[in-house]
């Protein structure tokens, strides 16, 4: 696919709605001045307002979904998401796609230092994720999902990246186009790289902070609950039944596994006592959460992906 002279594609995935977008376009615009950048932000019938800033940022292709969802994807709301990501990547025309999320709030440098890394043999390369809220629920969802790209890291290569902070160089993701062409999946997207002999690679100074929004325990359980359940669906699609039934009963013991790893994380970060003590049982919580989750999807088993979604857009603002 020709790349028409573009450097880097951003991908902003729509997760918490249009002021955390705006944000993150004020945060990225003196960044992508003096470089050949575009910028997609794929939206669909869930998120219409977000199609609302584009008079504001007219460079940016604010990309309409059309007929995106079925009736049932409310109860999977993660699945918009990957959805909206598959879009973005198919949209995508430049040398290094980058990828990150609208409530995460790149550093001011991220640009810079993800064309440097770049300039490097790897294919794919993560970075790093802190927190930038100082709120207990804040820690504690920070530390279920990120904790591993806190800062101090090690470059190097590794067994995860995320999609929170990831870029890639285009023959990567071609490589494995099959795999995100309807959805893309953090994890099923790297593994079959990795099988396919595309190293993952960590680099510390591409840095990201995630500003989410408040969030009560209720709402966090739930959002644990559904992300744990699609996380399990995702696996069950590339395993066998032995191995579903394996997964099903040891999901019980999770909450303890996890736990633990995020109390390590903590340490590795030297935090505070006081912030351990308050981070930790929310942590717990949302963490059987997760574990019920994935208990659910290994139950219920991998859903059927509608390949009838179209590709194509209602109402499409792309740069000339």
């Amino acid at each position: 696919m020709p790349n028409s002279g573009i450097q880097l594609s951003i991908l902003i995935t729509v997760v918490s709605g249009k002021e955390a977008v705006r944000r993150c376009l004020l945060t990225l615009q003196p960044q992508v001045q003096a470089v050949a950048v575009e910028i997609i932000v794929p939206y669909d019938e869930w998120a219409m307002e977000v199609g609302e800033l584009q008079p504001e940022f007219p460079e940016v292709n604010f990309h309409l979904i059309a007929d995106s969802v079925g009736a049932n994807v409310p109860a999977h709301q993660h699945r918009l998401y990957d959805r909206r990501r598959a879009v973005g990547l198919g949209l995508a025309r430049g040398e290094v796609i980058a990828m990150t999320e609208d409530h995460a709030v790149p550093a001011s440098d991220w640009v810079k230092q993800i064309l440097v890394a770049h300039r490097q043999p790897f294919g794919v390369i993560g970075g790093a994720i802190e927190n930038g809220i100082d709120r207990p629920m804040n820690w504690a969802l920070y530390y279920c999902d990120f904790g591993r790209y806190g800062c101090p890291l090690i470059e190097g290569d590794v067994e995860y990246v995320s999609d929170v902070n990831v870029s890639y160089k285009r023959e990567a993701l071609e490589a494995v186009r099959d795999v995100w062409r309807d959805e893309y999946h953090e994890t099923t997207v790297h593994w079959t790289m990795k099988q396919r002999g595309i190293e993952l690679r960590l680099d510390p100074a591409l840095k990201v902070y995630q500003h989410r929004p408040p969030m009560t325990l209720v709402k966090a359980f739930r959002e644990r609950t559904e992300w744990g359940r699609v996380f399990a669906e995702t696996r069950v699609a590339a395993i066998g039944l032995l191995q579903r039934i394996f997964f099903a009963l040891v999901a019980p013991l999770l909450p303890a596994v996890l736990l633990t790893r995020v109390a390590k994380n903590m340490l590795r970060q030297h935090r505070s006592f006081a912030q351990m003590a308050t981070a930790l049982p929310l942590a717990a919580g949302l963490l059987i959460g997760w574990a019920w989750g994935e208990l659910i999807g290994y139950i219920n088993g991998a859903p059927r992906l509608n390949r009838d979604w179209p590709v194509t857009v209602t109402k499409s603002q792309v740069p000339e």
